[in-house]
């Protein structure tokens, strides 16, 4: 198996000089893209949409923001 990785650029929608270019690696059976807590202030003010629990690989289970 190899690795899929994408160079991708993250911005906030709402105000779009706050971004982040990063290589990513692709994760082809994930629901959702996830980023670390440390780069939200990196985003700018970012609204909170929802809150979820999300099920991790060693299946625990924590709270997730959809932003």
């Amino acid at each position: 198996m190899g690795r899929i990785v994408a160079s991708v650029e993250i911005k906030n929608a709402s105000n779009p000089e706050y971004q982040i270019m990063c290589d990513a690696l692709v994760d082809t059976g994930a629901s959702y893209m996830v980023l670390p807590s440390a780069w939200k202030n990196k985003l700018g003010d970012i609204e909170i949409v929802a809150q979820i629990e999300v099920e991790l690989a060693n299946q625990t289970v924590q709270i997730g923001e959809i932003c």
